[in-house]
């Protein structure tokens, strides 16, 4: 698996994803399970609802869209469950395509982290994360394992916490520093 973690403010975002967008054109499906086989699609990140906003203080519980070239069709899959039948949108039977779970600011003290990532060897899949990471490398500082954007970079410098959840012990947030053993 491919993977790219970041700490990002819609602000942060916004460029960075303006920036895949002028190489590819692309769309953004919420991925989830749903009643209906009706989808929310964005063909650009600014149509994107409370981007860079986390709605859960848990990156494992945020929002995540499926990223692809807009004219790949995408598949669904039905699911019976005890309520009837959901339709699953995920990157399990649509291989050309990588996931975005944009994280972002949760209250005022905490940035959650995000990530984009791909399990898929499909060449689509592989060119996007290309796109992606060069698009991060550009535009990002890196801190460790993560990217991090211009305004999530001030608010850690600024002493707020950039975690991967709101309730994870402080030990654990992105600092500058290494710790001491």
């Amino acid at each position: 698996m491919k993977q790219v973690h970041f700490f990002a403010l819609k602000d942060d975002l916004l460029p960075m994803l303006e920036a895949v967008e002028h190489v590819i054109p692309i769309k953004y499906i919420l991925m989830g399970q749903f009643p209906t086989m009706e989808f929310e699609t964005f063909t650009n990140g600014r149509q994107i609802p409370s981007l860079g906003q986390s709605a859960t203080g848990s990156a494992s519980s945020g929002q995540s869209f499926l990223v692809t070239r807009r004219d790949i069709p995408i598949e669904v899959r039905p699911i019976k469950t005890v309520f009837g039948i959901r339709y699953s949108l995920d990157q399990l039977i649509n291989p050309d395509t990588v996931t975005l779970s944009p994280g972002g600011r949760w209250g005022e003290d905490v940035v959650i982290n995000g990530r984009v990532a791909t399990a898929s060897d499909a060449p689509l899949a592989q060119e996007l994360m290309k796109i992606f990471s060069r698009a991060f490398r550009k535009q990002f500082s890196k801190v460790r394992a993560f990217y991090v954007g211009p305004g999530a970079a001030i608010l850690l410098d600024a002493g707020k916490r950039l975690t991967a959840a709101e309730q994870s012990p402080r030990e654990f947030d992105l600092t500058r520093e290494r710790p001491v053993p």
